[in-house]
């Protein structure tokens, strides 16, 4: 199996790092990629394309007016000729192996099957904070579309950790548009609900950088309402497949409580009473867990990655 992989990287305002991520991709061992820049109307006087420019022939750049990370991806996927697709921040890095660990486990796969990874989290200087490694999954383990939704709603999948086949695309349709933050989540549970299977290897292929300047870091806003867009779309869907022995509109809802979506969480309210999913004492656990979402964990995350850059 040598499947052409197109590496897409979206780029807006990127000359800090782009640099860095562009050298990570030509890094990798699995020789049969290509590389595409999307420049999605940078305003920083021509530094990033110039930057991306002085790659040649061994980077494909396109640039078009403006429109946020979702459409930069898309555009992304609409010119690929690969099989597959793997997203890579101007701002992230891979490790070198990552393509290579994750076509040879997808080799063994059914074709409608995606890949994901361990991420690593660097600040700013490159530097280690922390590894989100999945102690609950062996290496090479492949969940089929429920047992990955359910998972999902556990645990957090890095959009860069994704390989995916460029078929679920054709399926499934892009990325949403107009979404600034959650996009890659919505994507995911998509292609999920399509019937798409989920392996992971346990190689730590990407290292996300966390940073100031991210949306993540300074919009919380925007991140609410990109959660209420998914929300209105897979309640009803996540209510229809759930039952009370594999609850997934649950467990969604617990994941929406720890991050204080509190308009979502009232939307799966909803949707349980009207087929009795949530029992007295999940409805309990809800209602204390956005407490904590609401109250406690924004306080606790400053903290935690305010002694991490001060130890770095």
């Amino acid at each position: 199996m040598n499947p052409l992989v197109s590496i897409i990287i979206p780029v807006y305002n990127g000359s800090n790092y782009i640099c860095e991520a562009i050298d990570s991709a030509l890094a990798q061992t699995y020789e049969n990629i290509e590389i595409i820049v999307v420049n999605d109307g940078s305003s920083d006087g021509g530094k990033t394309e110039e930057l991306v420019l002085s790659y040649g022939g061994k980077v494909r750049y396109i640039s078009k007016l403006n429109g946020g990370v979702s459409s930069a991806l898309n555009e992304g996927i609409r010119q690929m000729r690969g099989e597959y697709f793997s997203w890579l921040s101007h701002d992230d890095k891979y490790a070198p192996e990552k393509i290579e660990r994750q076509v040879r486990l997808l080799g063994n796969c059914d074709k409608k099957t995606m890949c994901f990874c361990t991420v690593r989290h660097i600040n700013e200087n490159t530097e280690f904070i922390s590894e989100s490694r999945n102690m609950d999954l062996s290496d090479g383990v492949v969940m089929n579309s429920t047992e990955a939704l359910y998972y999902s709603m556990k645990h957090t999948m890095n959009g860069c950790s994704m390989l995916v086949p460029k078929t679920a695309f054709d399926e499934c349709g892009g990325f949403k548009e107009g979404m600034k933050y959650c996009q890659d989540i919505l994507m995911w549970w998509t292609n999920l609900l399509k019937g798409y299977s989920l392996a992971y290897t346990d190689y730590t292929g990407v290292h996300s950088r966390v940073h100031n300047a991210q949306l993540t870091n300074s919009n919380m806003d925007i991140y609410h309402s990109d959660a209420l867009t998914i929300a209105r779309e897979v309640v009803p869907l996540f209510a229809e497949i759930s039952t009370k022995e594999q609850n997934i509109l649950y467990a969604y809802a617990v994941g929406e409580a720890v991050h204080a979506n509190k308009k979502t969480v009232k939307m799966c309210f909803e949707a349980a009473e009207k087929n009795n999913l949530f029992s007295p004492s999940q409805k309990l656990r809800l209602k204390s867990v956005l407490l904590y979402g609401c109250n406690l964990r924004p306080s606790i995350r400053k903290i935690y990655y305010r002694l991490k850059r001060t130890k770095h």
